[in-house]
């Protein structure tokens, strides 16, 4: 049939062609190797998208391979606290039929506030300084002994990061500088003198220990602490501003100033800015003393002078309060 011709192969159609035969036999176990060397050099040679595993197989990968029960506890310690957060949460919520809670929020916005940061680390600074200062007075085989090296490095570690987000921070005291020299007030217009160049100078600081300034007269220590006597005679001026501030009220509430006298209202601003003024010096007091510790001026206990320190920063912290 013509079909059964077609579907011929080619060497019957053609019996003057012959096709060369295919043999069957596996390749030899050297081939094998051969090929296989050659296709693991070029997967090696081919350029790698992850740097690391990123899901397994890696200390650092999401599902790392786990070499003991201490390695499950570390990689298990933030999602538990999540998930105790979340089930405190949701208890709050069966509990009190809200999600909401004022004082989380006010928590939240009080933490969001540079302001605040730098005062609750300069809290926990002067917290750290009084139990090493106390540890001082304690026998070598205290507990607590074992945790000092890693609490200074705490207490240095927020110094620097409260410095370094200090940067700008003297730019709301030049206008007051300039409103100080037009009403021609030398006192006031003197502490924003000192105050913009302590923290310029704190600036500088900062460029020395990173290494982008050299002096040769000053080391970054003795450079910090000359800086730290500046500010300490601002604490005496600023005492003297507040007292000044104290006679001044009393003086316009004497002539019957409506601002401060003639209604409850008036009477009651004038109590406030009082008590206000005297819980500044008595603040002033506070650092006043810890600055002749620090600056080594006077040098004395790191107990209570970290004490003085936790009560001072409380003061600061607590104008930064939501609602205060």
């Amino acid at each position: 049939s013509s079909l059964s011709a077609q579907t011929q192969p080619s060497s019957l159609a053609h019996p003057s062609i012959s096709l060369p035969k295919m043999s069957a036999a596996p390749p030899t176990a050297a081939a094998a190797a051969t090929a296989t060397a050659t296709a693991t050099a070029v997967v090696k040679a081919a350029p790698k998208f992850f740097a690391t595993p990123p899901f397994f197989g890696h200390p650092e990968a999401l599902f790392p391979p786990l070499k003991n029960a201490e390695q499950l506890k570390q990689l298990s310690l933030g999602p538990l606290c999540m998930m105790v957060l979340a089930a405190l949460q949701l208890l709050k919520r069966k509990i009190t039929g809200t999600n909401a809670s004022k004082l989380w929020e006010d928590t939240w916005k009080f933490i969001s506030k540079a302001e605040a940061r730098d005062k609750l680390g300069r809290f926990v600074q002067y917290a750290i300084r009084a139990i090493t200062g106390s540890l001082q007075y304690a026998a070598p085989d205290h507990p607590l002994n074992v945790w000092v090296p890693a609490m200074k490095e705490m207490q240095t570690t927020l110094a620097w990061a409260r410095r370094t987000m200090r940067w700008g921070k003297f730019m709301p005291h030049v206008p007051k500088l300039a409103k100080a020299i037009e009403n021609g007030d030398a006192l006031e217009a003197t502490t924003c003198v000192i105050l913009i160049t302590f923290i310029i100078q704190d600036h500088i600081y900062w460029l020395l220990k990173v290494g982008a300034l050299k002096f040769q007269s000053y080391t970054p220590v003795q450079w910090h602490r000359r800086n730290l006597r500046l500010i300490t005679v601002n604490h005496v001026l600023n005492f003297i501003l507040c007292g000044r501030t104290i006679k001044r009220i009393r003086d316009k509430q004497a002539n019957n100033d409506p601002k401060y006298s003639g209604s409850s209202e008036a009477i009651s601003k004038a109590d406030k800015e009082v008590y206000d003024n005297k819980k500044q010096m008595f603040r002033l007091v506070l650092t006043f003393i810890q600055m002749l510790h620090v600056a080594q001026i006077k040098k004395m206990d790191d107990w209570y002078i970290g004490i003085m320190g936790m009560m001072s920063s409380y003061l600061d912290a607590a104008k930064q309060w939501p609602g205060n």
